[in-house]
């Protein structure tokens, strides 16, 4: 009998307690108290507001790098075919050694997610230099991580989840890249030599997105193609020799830059 009355009475306890203790939290609130996080309050602590760069101030800088010896590429983001997938026939280990593989070379860069792209025996990576406050388009040797060349313009950004967030697109010749502020630059891929550079904001209205821009461009045919995302134009062609825009398909929909990224596809083939 007082086996039983236990055997009622204890699941009774039990749930008046944690009803009683999930009152006491729901009403109680937060121990911590919190708030909304909006962008671009990340930033170092003293750091400078957000200001314009003046790109004209642009420079070209040459190093001691050599290019690789070493075939194979990575030319953009996703890779040659766009499904992330290496297609060469490089054997891929199964395991590693106690410790890792070994490190070939490392080199600092800025904060951020951007990518690189390799073609060449090259490396291509659009890093941010904080110290001269600049989006900074880099040569790098496959061999040894060596700069070979450096195109540099000033931009000034804050601390906004990083910096630098986008890969470069490259062919023999092209090197197209697509920076924080939305400033789409195309130099020669062997030297680093400009052929041209828009400001999307400035040349066609488009809004810099909520943690900067995160799309990275895509070269089709010897074209450069963006989503320019603003009033009146969603989408662009530039030739990459000439700088010279080939189309471009009116915005009807009212779509915004997002931090998606131009893939090709056939349809209805």
């Amino acid at each position: 009998m007082r086996n039983s009355i236990l055997g009622a009475i204890v699941p009774v306890v039990t749930g008046v307690v944690g009803a009683a203790a999930l009152a006491v939290w729901v009403f109680q609130g937060p121990a911590v108290a919190s708030k909304e996080r909006v962008p671009g309050t990340d930033r170092l602590v003293g750091q400078i507001s957000e200001a314009p760069g003046d790109v004209r101030e642009a420079k070209l800088e040459t190093f001691d790098g050599r290019p690789s010896a070493l075939g194979g590429a990575w030319p953009r983001f996703r890779g040659e075919s766009f499904d992330n997938i290496a297609h060469d026939d490089t054997p891929l280990a199964r395991t590693w050694a106690k410790g890792g593989p070994p490190v070939l070379w490392s080199i600092d860069v800025g904060e951020g997610y951007a990518g690189a792209a390799v073609r060449n025996g090259r490396v291509y990576l659009l890093d941010y230099d904080p110290a001269i406050r600049s989006d900074a388009l880099r040569c790098l040797s496959l061999d040894d991580g060596s700069d070979i060349w450096r195109y540099s313009y000033p931009v000034t950004v804050k601390r906004n989840h990083g910096m630098s967030r986008t890969v470069p697109t490259v062919t023999d010749k092209y090197v197209v890249t697509l920076g924080p502020k939305c400033h789409v630059l195309c130099t020669d891929a062997l030297t680093g030599q400009r052929k041209w550079m828009l400001d999307l904001v400035t040349d066609f209205g488009a809004t810099v997105p909520p943690w900067y821009a995160g799309q990275c461009p895509l070269i089709d045919d010897g074209r450069a193609i963006i989503a320019v995302g603003s009033d009146d134009v969603l989408m662009i062609a530039v030739d990459c020799e000439s700088g010279e825009i080939v189309w471009r398909t009116p915005n009807e929909p009212g779509w915004r830059m997002s931090h998606s990224s131009v893939m090709p596809m056939q349809i209805g083939r």
